[in-house]
């Protein structure tokens, strides 16, 4: 069997935008009304918030169903919406986790906990039904968020191409399904819609590999930011969920994995490490939010056709 033949589904979602870390005070400050899961935000981070444990995010986040605990329920429930059909490639999984706990931290640093955070491909894809191998790799990167110093990145990700080479790298267009073209005429005519607010410039999703980057062995200014993004140095590319995938079956770890996205620059914040201060990210890290990418939520969930 290819290394793909299971991945076809993943990511099948709007590609991500920019984000940022909040405190965990404003928490305390969210919305009323009656959530659907009958948790309030206060009664939520009652029962979780451990001082002994302190964390660059709220043990609880705000959502639009209600609030619930950050990594155990609102991460894991990420990575199995995005992820969670694979079970061969928990390396992916792990990346795919940091990933969108640095997402989550980049929106908390701008709007903070009191503005519900969408459970749709609006923002984050997310499902309540949470697999244990999914909860696990969220659990296993606990509190770990990406940053190149000391500024948090976007985190940006999408689903990229689906038919890979043994090296993880994009067949043509045609073998994704996309016609006699090549990805860079792609990628031009991808911009031209994003400039004419189009969102889905073509069908299915394996034609957002026209914004994965790849970056390994790259750093600083070598590093290729994604189109996806405004120009900035948080813009540090996006990964391609089925090319990690690929890329943990070949053997890379989950740093790896992001490193090759991302930049060999990019560092990981973990509880035993000296804490990030929310307090003092540099100015430069707070770049106006770019327009929004392309909407790829209208329920389509074929494959496109290989050619």
């Amino acid at each position: 069997m290819g290394v793909h033949a299971d991945v076809s589904r993943i990511g099948r979602h709007r590609p991500r935008g920019v984000i940022g870390l909040a405190l965990v005070a404003g928490a305390l400050l969210a919305g009323c009304g009656g959530p659907r899961n009958g948790v309030t935000l206060e009664a939520c981070l009652a029962e979780h918030t451990d001082a002994a444990a302190p964390s660059l995010l709220p043990p609880c986040v705000w959502t639009t169903v209600g609030a619930m605990p950050t990594e155990r329920d609102y991460v894991a429930g990420v990575v199995d919406c995005e992820l969670g059909g694979v079970r061969d490639a928990p390396a992916a999984l792990e990346a795919q986790a940091i990933a969108a706990r640095t997402y989550l931290a980049r929106r908390l640093e701008r709007r903070g906990n009191d503005s519900p955070l969408p459970l749709t491909s609006r923002f984050q894809c997310w499902r309540s039904d949470i697999r244990p191998h999914a909860r696990a790799a969220a659990l296993a990167t606990r509190d770990r968020v990406m940053h190149v110093d000391g500024a948090l990145i976007n985190a940006n990700y999408v689903a990229g191409a689906g038919r890979l080479r043994e090296d993880c790298t994009p067949r043509s267009p045609a073998a994704n399904g996309y016609g006699d073209t090549t990805w860079e005429a792609m990628r031009r005519a991808y911009l031209d819609a994003r400039r004419a607010r189009r969102r889905r410039p073509f069908d299915g999703v394996w034609w957002t590999e026209v914004v994965v980057t790849r970056n390994e062995d790259r750093e600083g200014e070598a590093v290729e930011g994604t189109p996806m993004a405004s120009p900035h140095p948080t813009n540090r590319g996006a990964m391609g969920q089925n090319a990690a995938v690929c890329l943990a079956r070949r053997g890379y770890d989950t740093e790896d994995i992001l490193r090759y996205f991302y930049g060999a620059d990019v560092e990981l914040y973990v509880p035993l490490h000296p804490p990030l201060d929310p307090l003092v990210l540099p100015p430069e890290a707070l770049e106006p939010e770019p327009p929004p990418p392309p909407d790829l939520s209208d329920g389509d969930d074929a494959a496109p056709p290989a050619g």
